[in-house]
């Protein structure tokens, strides 16, 4: 047994490490691109016999580079990109064409947006725009643009620490700038695009329509426009936290499995046209334009660009007779994508696409090595076992870094429901395809919901077994990558076991369990207060060791602050803290001024001060008087209180922190002892 050998595989290992680099080190474009002008300039004079290994190393260099320049450029704004634009002509009228529906609440409809001119200036550059809504509101349509002369602001930071960061989020795409727009500050410009690419949406929109007038239930429209048009969230919360604690939440994405059997369906429906002098390149042509046209359609998410990259370069390869080299293409595929959008080097789904299908390729082998089985029965259940196995171990590191927890039933969930998914999906297929040209069989749709009710209570019934999911779970950024390093050394050791790969696979193993030391003694050595910001409410907690003990106004809306706070560090739970008007550690003397308490300060002489729930207090006075190191407002506190306040602080020379600006608060306290 061996793994595939490329000369592809380390050039694009070094690519990717150069684009990684590129977002913690910067280096002006001109030293950057003369060290690679010399270094191809240098690799093309050294001799070939005497120098072959040095040869090799400037190739494996040059590919660093080329990785680094090319994600650093990707990122770079050019000169007619609107953020140039922004601070002496704030108020110019800007036309914005929306590119992309993100989502709804209760205020406002969310889109990407293009904005195109900026004053009388061509510009460039990707912006959100939140479209104000009312129950009369239409919201825009992709393709349409808009004018306006409303202002634009920077995307808002993560205000607590540990919580998810849209702003980070956005900016992987390239969208720094937001914009609020409703009914009375902008105006349509072009209303009816008229390009075949908007045709394709404009038949998913017809699509989803079919399936929203359908006769089904909630729940199998949900699950139709999940499987087949990649609209996850339509399930609902529930069912996809359910998918998600069971194990299985990769069967609701349109991934290789969904690609996979709509290209075989395609593939037995064509065979005919192999007979013909040209059927075999009129075949290999219908599936490429298909399997795009599908990527198209479905939003160009990136599991299903993924897999449709993947999938086209197996039909190139069975076109070509060489079919046969999945890990090829599979890196191959990883390789062109990343070149042509490197945005999704940091798309969680694009990582654990690939991470799930290069365990399944590297180390699935091993579990066969172990058991091979000839009877079909055995064969097949030892099939789904290896492949849920090689892909959970693959995908479990980064899970946990992103999502701090880890489905113990994930093999459970998937012996029981993979074997029968395939048809599921293909009956789904048909379902749709029976709605949109309109032909209704009861049966039929009646079938289907049964089988859609009777799944969802599979993954309910796994879900519902707390005991063995383990969440909270905490994972640096240096645990996760000495993990892959792990992962990685093991496997180069047990497909070849030489003394040299055991050495590093024992070294990458001490240096795991000595970082986990290390990162568990810093923990406990911390000793510090938080305010953290929560809307109408106030929120702090005392970081003792591995220890946060919290108080809140209201612990039901805050436990999400709060359990993000604890998965974001090496803690191992929380605990309830009493706090009137005031908490003392020390040289730290908090005090907090509210509604629900008596202002009796005399005998605190307090170093911080927290306003709460809009109080009345006479602050020139207090400030006056004691004259805190700082003074603090939460979230519980309305706006224009806020600025009021900060007025007051500037004119006696006392700090202000506001958590609904800057985020929350963290005060460092000194350690006893």
């Amino acid at each position: 047994m061996y793994l595939p050998k490329s000369i592809l595989y380390p050039l694009v290992i070094l690519f990717t490490l150069g684009g990684v680099f590129s977002f913690y080190i910067e280096i002006t474009s001109i030293p950057i691109f003369s060290s690679l002008g010399f270094t191809l300039i240098f690799y093309f004079l050294l001799k070939e016999k005497r120098t072959k290994l040095l040869k090799s190393g400037v190739l494996y260099f040059s590919f660093l580079l080329l990785g680094y320049i090319h994600f650093q450029e990707y990122y770079r704004l050019p000169k007619t990109h609107y953020q140039h634009q922004t601070l002496h002509d704030a108020d110019a009228l800007k036309r914005i064409e929306i590119k992309k529906a993100l989502g709804i609440n209760s205020y406002s409809f969310s889109f990407q947006g293009e904005v195109k001119q900026w004053g009388n200036n061509p510009v460039v550059g990707k912006i959100l725009l939140y479209q104000s809504r009312d129950s009369l509101t239409t919201p825009y349509q992709i393709g349409q643009e808009i004018l306006t002369r409303t202002k634009t602001y920077s995307i808002k930071s993560n205000r607590n620490p540990g919580e998810f960061s849209y702003k980070n989020y956005l900016s992987n795409s390239k969208v720094y700038q937001q914009i609020q727009v409703n009914e009375s500050n902008a105006v349509l410009y072009i209303e009816k695009p008229k390009t075949h690419f908007f045709d394709l949406i404009r038949l998913r929109e017809r699509v989803e329509t079919k399936i929203k007038t359908s006769s089904l239930t909630e729940e199998s429209k949900g699950m139709l426009n999940a499987l087949l048009l990649g609209k996850r969230k339509a399930l609902g919360e529930e069912i996809l936290t359910a998918y998600t604690h069971a194990g299985v939440i990769h069967l609701l994405a349109l991934s290789g499995l969904h690609v996979g059997l709509l290209v075989l369906i395609l593939m037995y429906l064509l065979k005919p046209l192999v007979k013909l002098k040209f059927g075999k390149s009129i075949r290999f042509g219908i599936l490429l334009f298909f399997l795009w046209s599908f990527a198209f359609f479905v939003g160009l998410g990136p599991s299903v660009v993924r897999s449709v990259t993947l999938f086209s370069f197996i039909v190139i390869g069975n076109y070509i007779n060489q079919g046969k080299h999945s890990f090829h293409y599979t890196m191959l595929s990883f390789f062109v994508l990343l070149i042509c959008y490197p945005p999704f080097l940091r798309s969680i789904g694009f990582q654990l696409s690939y991470l799930a299908v290069f365990g399944i390729l590297a180390i699935r082998p091993l579990f066969l090595q172990l058991w091979n089985p000839s009877p079909i029965l055995y064969k097949r259940f030892w099939e789904l076992i290896t492949v849920s196995l090689s892909a959970q171990i693959a995908v479990s590191p980064i899970s946990i870094y992103y999502f701090h927890q880890f489905p113990s039933l994930f093999l459970l969930s998937n012996l029981i429901i993979l074997p029968f998914f395939g048809l599921f999906l293909s009956f789904s297929l048909v379902v749709l395809l029976l709605l949109i040209i309109g032909y209704s069989i009861p049966n039929i749709f009646q079938f289907y919901e049964i089988w859609v009710t009777f799944l969802n209570q599979i993954v309910f019934w796994i879900a519902q077994q707390e005991t063995f999911l383990f969440d909270r779970i905490y994972n640096s950024t240096v645990s996760t990558l000495l993990t892959y390093a792990i992962i990685l050394s093991g496997l180069l050791f047990f497909y070849k076991k030489a003394f040299s790969r055991g050495v590093v696979f024992l070294i990458f193993s001490l240096l795991f369990i000595s970082n986990l030391v290390m990162e568990t003694k810093k923990e406990e050595t911390v000793n510090c207060f938080w305010i953290f910001h929560q809307h109408k409410e106030s929120v702090m907690g005392h970081q003792k060791g591995r220890y946060l003990y919290y108080s809140s106004t209201d612990e039901e809306n805050s436990n999400r602050i709060l359990t993000d706070f604890i998965t974001s560090r090496r803690l191992k739970n929380k605990k309830t803290l009493s706090i009137k008007n005031s908490y003392i550690q020390r040289d730290f003397k908090l005090l907090l001024l509210s509604k629900k308490y008596p202002i009796e300060i005399k005998q605190l002489a307090p170093t911080h001060i927290l306003l709460q729930n809009n109080v009345k207090v006479n602050l020139d006075l207090l400030l006056e008087e004691y004259k805190p190191k700082l003074l603090i407002v939460d979230g519980s506190n309305d706006p224009w209180f806020s600025a009021r306040w900060e007025k007051t602080c500037k004119k006696y020379n006392v700090r202000f922190y506001d958590t609904r600006k800057n985020g929350a608060l963290k005060i460092n306290l000194e350690n006893e002892g």
